[in-house]
């Protein structure tokens, strides 16, 4: 017998949509700015244009008037293949700045290291070039950055295009993610003080302890140990493919294992792992950058290959350094 239609108030509650994944990785490790903005550039070339013609034009005994005319049609001409005027007035507002773009976020004043800007302070990121053409082949003359905090709007400009689609995409998935707050269990159960308080010495801490435990010898299937220690510290297949499941999960969580599992694949000399711990070097959550790079370099893998510490430094808290860079040179 049919069932009767149930009315809405009746009918059974819609599953919950499921969560998107979290966005890829950026895709960029470095992209350094120097202080300029688009309509710098565009003054200075129409300036150079102007220049030219004027030279050009008393060298042919056009007089000085005739090389006036030419010099202010080459300037205009320059502002135009510029294509400046829909953007003047926001350039004019925003302020020239070194800057680098890493995947934590902005470096303002690189050398210095003295300001950062993490992907939650960044409203907005515009890109724009300046085409032109050498010998009749088109191509990109400079590249024009301005970050915008809702505060300010920074600019800086390099030669050549640069690759930063990844960003204007995933800007706000970048900054949700970098805000999850770092588990101590494999399941997101508990959490680190965070997010003014040190991660990484409460995460060691907890992994080292978590090894010794009957619980973690039964769920990672580590073979068995002396009277000193319920397990041996060395990975079975069985561990691999658990951590490999939790290193890999793209799943948002509020409450991330993948550092606290990053952490147990070095501490068991779990060398399987090693690309699983690279596809991490990068990510936007600059704890986990931070430990994926440690744990890879722990397991022998070239600082070339994991990159340095040092680049996510600046986005981590002091302490946090100092006890990654004294666990990597651990035995």
């Amino acid at each position: 017998m049919p069932s009767p239609n149930l009315s809405p108030s009746l009918a059974p509650p819609l599953a919950p949509p499921l969560a998107p994944p979290l966005a890829p990785p950026p895709d960029f490790r470095y992209v350094g700015l120097e202080a300029g903005n688009r309509t710098t550039v565009g003054v200075r070339a129409a300036l150079v244009g102007a220049a030219a013609s004027v030279t050009q034009g008393i060298a042919h005994g056009f007089g000085l008037r005739g090389a006036a005319f030419a010099a202010l049609g080459a300037g205009l001409a320059a502002i135009a293949f510029g294509r400046m005027g829909p953007r003047i007035t926001r350039a004019w507002l925003s302020r020239p700045a070194p800057m680098a773009i890493v995947p934590w976020g902005v470096l303002v004043d690189p050398e210095d290291r003295t300001r950062i800007i993490r992907w939650a302070g960044v409203k907005r990121v515009e890109v724009s070039m300046l085409h032109g053409r050498d010998q009749a082949t088109p191509m990109t003359l400079w590249s024009f950055v301005t970050v915008d905090t809702g505060r300010e709007r920074l600019t800086g400009r390099t030669a050549g295009a640069v690759s930063l689609e990844s960003l204007l995409v995933h800007l706000d998935a970048y900054a949700e993610e970098a805000s999850h707050a770092v588990a101590l269990d494999l399941d997101g159960e508990q959490r680190s003080g965070g997010p003014v308080e040190p991660d990484v010495e409460p995460l060691l801490q907890a992994a080292r302890a978590y090894v010794d435990t009957a619980p973690a010898s039964q769920r990672l299937e580590l073979t068995p140990g002396d009277y000193r220690h319920a397990s041996s510290h060395i990975a079975s297949p069985a561990t691999v493919a658990l951590l490999r499941h939790v290193l890999r999960d793209r799943t948002p969580r509020a409450v991330d294992p993948r550092p606290f599992a990053a952490v147990l694949a070095a501490e068991l000399s779990a060398y399987d792992l090693a690309d699983d711990l690279l596809a991490l070097v990068q990510s936007p959550h600059p704890v986990l950058a931070a430990v994926a790079r440690a744990a890879a370099r722990k397991l022998g893998v070239a600082t070339s290959r994991a990159g340095a510490l040092d680049e996510v430094a600046p986005f981590l808290n002091a302490r946090d350094v100092e006890a990654l860079t004294a666990w990597v040179g651990a035995k």
